[in-house]
């Protein structure tokens, strides 16, 4: 009577449904376990030594030019009287200053000059430029030349994606990682891209945040118009395959515990 009852198909079926729950939850631990994320893997430049300090070399900021888009601010003055006369005269008084969005042709517009093309110049060579070109005007002109808002955008593994905008004409990496409210943690350090785009010359760099040569890099500085793409780890991919399947998974288990409660009575 004991042998008949061990065999019997309640039996069967609650040793089968209790070892396909206990498969179950192996394989969600398993899945859980394998989507954890190494300290290492998100600390920045993680190879520093245990030091109190140590000095970097000096990094000199990109010499920016200017193309397409770029923003000019450009203030127009002198000190000779004549000069002053002829500022007020043309550009209204006391508004010596010109705003002006650099052409596709790198062209821009200024009064009485007209069209001077500037595009792929320094902001010292658009200076002497524009300071050349009012001499035929100007007794002694002084130019300056300022340029508009830095722009970049940072895409992927960053808290706030999006297009950002900066006063400053000096911006570091960390700089702009920081506007975008840092890396998520599932973003892929070691392989940071940034794609620019110099007067039509275009590129693609690659930065390691987790090696403390990046401070030293001569990419440390973002150029204007710059596009960081930071790239997700293999650990995202499966983290969302297992969320995806977590509510299927957890309605199969609550089902069987179910089935196995209902096989006790």
């Amino acid at each position: 009577m004991f042998r008949k009852q061990i065999n019997s198909p309640d039996m069967m079926l609650k040793k089968n449904v209790g070892e396909l729950l206990v498969c179950i939850i192996c394989v969600v631990s398993t899945i859980a376990f394998s989507g954890c994320i190494q300290t290492k893997s998100i600390t920045y430049f993680n190879n520093l030594p245990d030091s109190i300090s140590r000095t970097l070399k000096q990094l000199e900021a990109p010499n920016l030019v200017l193309q397409a888009n770029d923003m000019m601010e450009i203030q127009i003055g002198g000190e000779n009287d004549k000069t002053v006369q002829y500022i007020n005269q043309y550009f209204g008084s006391g508004a010596s200053g010109i705003s002006t969005i650099v052409d596709i042709d790198g062209n821009i517009q200024l009064p009485k000059i007209g069209k001077l093309h500037v595009g792929g110049l320094t902001r010292e060579a658009a200076r002497d430029t524009i300071t050349s070109a009012y001499k035929e005007y100007l007794l002694n002109p002084i130019v300056s030349v300022k340029f508009g808002d830095f722009k970049f955008a940072i895409l992927g593994e960053i808290k706030s994606p999006g297009y950002f905008t900066s006063t400053k004409e000096k911006l570091n990496i960390f700089e702009a990682i920081a506007m975008g409210g840092d890396m998520t943690q599932y973003a892929k350090r070691d392989q940071v891209r940034i794609i620019r785009d110099d007067n039509g010359k275009r590129s693609i760099l690659s930065l390691n945040f987790l090696d403390s040569s990046i401070l030293n890099s001569p990419n440390f500085f973002l150029h204007n118009y710059d596009i960081v793409y930071i790239e997700p780890t293999s650990i995202k991919l499966r983290s969302e395959n297992f969320q995806r399947n977590f509510m299927i998974l957890t309605s199969v288990v609550s089902v069987m515990s179910l089935l196995l409660v209902l096989i006790k009575k």
